[in-house]
């Protein structure tokens, strides 16, 4: 396997599309991060990084899937899998290859927006929730990306062709889409006040119920929800408002894993002719 992926990660390092979507993360984190600062500056507002710093976060899966789409298909289409089987490579060997490649990739573009968003420690400081914090919300990006490669490797290797490509990209837009109605659900407010019209102007009434509002059990089975989708972290993430990070990163070790191994035992009973 080791030949296997030193090749892959050879024709990763000269993938133009890779390169394109490093680039574009890593020049729109500082480009963003920088005017972010300066209007905060600029209006004389107090601000701290981590207001901004991971704002991109949430667009990070949606390169991911690109590189993933692209690189995947490609070695469908020009029979590269095809051609490692027949050589004497094992199923297993080439699915992990390949899972390897797409996780240093998704990896690398994380990096990209890590370095970008550090041009905004010049001008308003470093972190001020800590160092400590702020590696244990880069972790969940890491492991968050770790669940993306995961999740389009294992699309990727069971289809082929523009179903793979499509179906990649279609993926990752669901999995965003879900998790924006989780979060819309778990926004509702407990109590809702009416505004009322009086003869003295506009009052507000006194506070009712939100019939909306979920609670106990169900509001319990949403939060889960939101962690278990790597999209529903990178939300929480753009806020800094991630409510259960272990239990985040317990969800990104079980994703990773059930799609892993799901992949792997799928991919070995795959017809490639």
């Amino acid at each position: 396997m080791t030949n296997l992926l030193r090749a892959n990660l050879f024709r990763l390092r000269r993938d133009l599309n890779f390169w394109c979507c490093f680039g574009t993360v890593l020049a729109c984190s500082a480009g963003f991060m920088f005017f972010w600062c300066r209007e905060d500056l600029a209006l004389g507002l107090e601000t701290s990084l981590e207001q901004y710093y991971f704002r991109m976060t949430l667009s990070l899966g949606m390169f991911d899937a690109i590189v993933s789409a692209l690189f995947l298909n490609v070695e469908y289409s020009e029979g590269a899998i095809r051609n490692k089987l027949a050589v004497g490579h094992t199923r297993r060997s080439v699915y992990w290859a390949h899972f390897l490649t797409i996780l240093a990739a998704s990896l690398l573009i994380a990096l990209a927006w890590l370095l970008g968003g550090c041009v905004g420690i010049p001008m308003v400081g470093a972190w001020s929730f800590g160092v400590g914090a702020w590696a244990f919300h880069v972790l969940i990006v890491m492991a968050a990306s770790a669940s993306f490669a995961a999740i389009f490797t294992f699309l990727g290797m069971l289809t082929t062709g523009r179903a793979a490509t499509v179906g990649i990209v279609l993926v990752y837009f669901a999995l965003l889409l879900g998790a924006a109605y989780v979060d819309n659900i778990l926004s509702e407010p407990e109590f809702m006040s009416n505004f009322l019209t009086t003869v003295d102007g506009t009052a507000i009434g006194a506070p009712e119920p939100n019939p909306y509002y979920v609670s106990g059990a169900a509001r319990a089975f949403y939060e889960f929800l939101q962690d278990l989708l790597p999209t529903g972290q990178t939300r929480q993430l753009q806020t800094v408002s991630v409510l259960h990070p272990v239990r985040a990163l317990l969800c990104d070790a079980g994703v990773t894993a059930v799609f892993t191994l799901g992949g792997l035992a799928l991919f070995g009973r795959k017809d490639l002719k």
